[in-house]
């Protein structure tokens, strides 16, 4: 399925939302938050998607707002920013785990998409910019949080407040990203990855990746404690797990037993 700004394909249990305006490098229009939105409504409802792969179109990944929205703020229209907001919030609210294959310059919003997924990837062409400093802007939409959780408090502060631009090896050592891969490769990587999870049941999918998210957020050891048995209980209810357990015996006994045919390890 492709809409104006937004394409969406699948593979394997994974879907693949691309950025498609790279005429202006990704830019966040009013139209592709819309688009983005709409998209992530579709692959959600698809009971066979487990995750899903978020990347962009040409060179770059999302080189951020559109300045003619960042000039309407100035002349007292916030509103248009808001709505920017809403394309990563949208991913960010995702029950899905979502990975961003960072092909190119972040800059911005457009570094918040990144940021509002689980996992990032980079080509290593990537490059991330907060940008907003340079342009005495204060950063917006939770962007100081989402990248503090992401690389720590005085990382972000020499990225926010002193304008550190990183490239991807630089991303990859503050911990920015989870991997750096050859230009043209990066996508693949995260589509593979994505493929990893489709052994498990999307409810236990969704049920972790929302521990995880919580777990990041969570002010003391025994909430997360008991959020987590919880979680635990209920997994140990779902057949999955039992028919998981029983596979593991199995293959326990077969080693037991030198995988001969018909031995029996119970002695």
């Amino acid at each position: 399925m492709t809409r104006s700004e937004v394409s969406l394909s699948s593979t394997r249990g994974v879907a693949i939302v691309t950025l498609q305006a790279p005429e202006r490098r990704n830019l966040l229009s009013a139209e592709m938050v819309r688009s983005l939105a709409a998209t992530f409504d579709e692959l959600e409802a698809d009971a066979s998607i487990r995750c899903a792969v978020l990347t962009g179109a040409g060179s770059a990944f999302c080189a951020g707002a559109d300045l003619s929205t960042l000039e309407d703020a100035a002349r007292g229209h916030f509103e248009p920013v808001r709505e920017v907001y809403e394309g990563f919030l949208r991913v960010l609210r995702s029950p899905l785990p979502t990975i961003a294959a960072v092909n190119g310059p972040a800059v911005g919003a457009g570094l918040n998409l990144a940021l509002a997924c689980d996992v990032r990837l980079a080509a290593e062409s990537a490059r991330f910019d907060t940008r907003f400093a340079r342009l005495h802007l204060h950063p917006g939409g939770g962007h100081t949080w989402l990248l503090a959780q992401a690389v720590g408090r005085q990382q972000a502060t020499m990225a926010c407040l002193f304008g550190q631009v990183w490239n991807a090896r630089e991303a990859y050592e503050r911990g920015l990203v989870a991997g750096v891969h050859p230009d043209g490769d990066v996508l693949d990587a995260a589509v593979a990855l994505a493929e990893s999870l489709n052994g498990h049941d999307r409810a236990f999918v969704h049920r972790l990746t929302a521990t995880i998210r919580e777990s990041a957020v969570t002010a003391d050891h025994q909430t997360a404690f008991l959020a987590e048995t919880e979680a635990q209980i209920w997994s140990t209810e779902q057949p999955a797990f039992l028919s998981g357990v029983t596979r593991l015996r199995e293959a326990i006994g077969r080693r037991s037993t030198g995988g001969k045919p018909g031995a029996d390890g119970n002695r």
